[in-house]
């Protein structure tokens, strides 16, 4: 048995994930089958994890260049300065 994730990327190209999850001897299967999710998650995090760290990054320098672009915002009537 093998668990298996497919993601494809903004320029179309397919990246797979395949954990197998084979018992081995007189392993329960269901220990096995765990121990391939426990992998799978693992291999999901180290996959994904820089490209959400990359996305944050944006995230972060499009609201910084945001706020340094309004040099005066009035809310409620006060002014504030930035």
């Amino acid at each position: 048995m093998e668990l298996t994730g497919e993601y494809v990327g903004c320029d179309g190209e397919p990246r797979r994930l395949q954990v197998s999850c084979e018992a081995s001897g007189d392993a329960d299967p269901l220990q096995s089958l765990s121990a391939g999710v426990a992998r799978m998650r693992e291999l999901v995090a180290e996959f994904f994890g820089p490209l959400v760290e990359r996305d944050a990054q944006g995230v972060r320098a499009d609201a910084e260049d945001a706020v340094d672009a309004t040099s005066e915002t009035v809310a409620g009537g006060l002014k504030v300065g930035t």
